[in-house]
């Protein structure tokens, strides 16, 4: 009789550092934490690595999206990956502090004033009126909600092939934690989440807390900018070279957001008094919102259809059009991610990442004209508080 297998788990502790808007059928309904979405944004980001390391044309495609479903599985059919190799579960908090029983003392209706900055981040989860009927506000899970989320191996898995796909959905989690964020508004400080402390016996026997690491990625960055940006950019190395990333995968302009250095600019900022307790993150969110406000405000307005499209003016009733040459689309999300993780210290540390792609599709013969924005978005990012940008290969 054969031994029965292993199940190999990877479990983090985390906890909410913005509000996470998450809703359910009825995105106005009570927010709910699923496991699905949280494979969604893994996805995401596991995606934008791949895209990095081998490139946006066709044959690359086939590549990206062959090591995706070995990790998180495909539609079954002839030939598929099938079922998810990585099983994603999002589960009550070990110290019980928070727990599902608890969480609904963390949702809230997002009822902050429309002149605080932080509103300019989170304008479409407040209450409005649309033709007349008045459209209740979102409501969100509270900063400082912990919860874990278990990764683990499927079972019947060979052991080889599952081991490798928890790693590499760890290696998404960890982009995740640092550059993103989940439900709406995430690119706009929602739903930024830290892999939270948690107790750890030393070599003399005390107990301390610590946050793990996994696979030696820092999961809390130094409280220093610069020296977190250091972190990332040697972590980010790392985990391109792990896959075998090509320096000219991407010789043209991607076509989708991907983590290459060419074409995504990654920096960290923040002051020292942004601490992550109650009256933390607001701060933060109004400063960060400020900046934003402003550096859209400094634009024509034809041109802020770069930080998402459509652009909608709500005095006119009525979209303003892309520059001729692009076609119009229904939606198209901001290149710009802006979020904030935790430091070693607890403080929070923002993080922004640029990512450099096709932002519109454009006939061949048409000059770039959106793109070349990405500069003037650069340069803005560079007069945030104590910025420093991070350097990957």
């Amino acid at each position: 009789m054969s031994a029965p297998q292993t199940i190999q788990t990877v479990r983090l502790a985390l906890v909410t550092l913005t509000p996470l808007f998450l809703g359910g059928a009825d995105p106005r309904g009570q927010p709910e934490l699923r496991a699905s979405s949280v494979r969604g944004a893994l996805r995401f980001w596991l995606r934008a690595l791949l895209g990095g390391c081998y490139g946006t044309d066709g044959a690359a495609l086939t590549e990206v999206r062959r090591l995706e479903a070995e990790t998180f599985g495909e539609a079954s059919g002839r030939d598929s990956a099938g079922a998810s190799r990585v099983l994603v579960r999002v589960l009550p908090a070990s110290r019980a502090r928070s727990g599902s029983g608890q969480a609904a003392s963390f949702i809230h209706p997002w009822d902050t004033p429309r002149h605080y900055p932080r509103s300019y981040l989170f304008f479409s989860m407040a209450s409005s009126k649309v033709r007349g009927q008045e459209i209740p506000a979102r409501s969100f899970i509270d900063p400082h909600f912990e919860f874990d989320l278990e990764l683990a191996s499927r079972p019947g898995v060979p052991e080889q092939e599952a081991r490798k796909a928890l790693y590499t959905a760890v290696r998404a989690a960890w982009l995740l934690l640092h550059l993103g964020g989940l439900g709406a508004r995430a690119r706009r400080l929602g739903g930024a989440l830290a892999h939270r402390p948690v107790p750890r016996r030393d070599a003399e026997g005390q107990v301390e807390m610590a946050v793990p690491r996994h696979l030696k990625l820092p999961f809390a960055l130094d409280p220093s900018p610069k020296q977190a940006a250091q972190e990332l950019g040697e972590a980010l190395t790392a985990l391109r070279k792990g896959f075998d990333g090509s320096p000219h995968a991407n010789s043209a302009r991607p076509a989708w957001e991907v983590l290459d250095p060419r074409w995504c600019r990654i920096w960290v900022f923040g002051e020292r008094d942004w601490t992550s307790g109650e009256r933390g993150w607001p701060a933060v969110a109004d400063a960060i919102g400020t900046w934003l406000r402003d550096t859209r405000r400094q634009l024509p307005t034809a041109q802020r259809l770069v930080f998402g499209a459509p652009l909608v003016i709500p005095q006119r009733r009525e979209s303003v059009p892309p520059p001729p040459g692009y076609e119009q689309a229904d939606r198209r999300p901001s290149p710009l991610w802006l979020t904030v993780t935790r430091a070693r210290n607890g403080n929070l540390l923002g993080i922004a990442t640029l990512f450099q792609c096709q932002f519109l599709p454009r006939h061949s013969t048409s000059p770039e004209q959106l793109e070349q924005l990405y500069t003037s978005i650069a340069q803005a990012v560079n007069t945030l508080p104590n910025v420093a940008e991070v350097h990957y290969e």
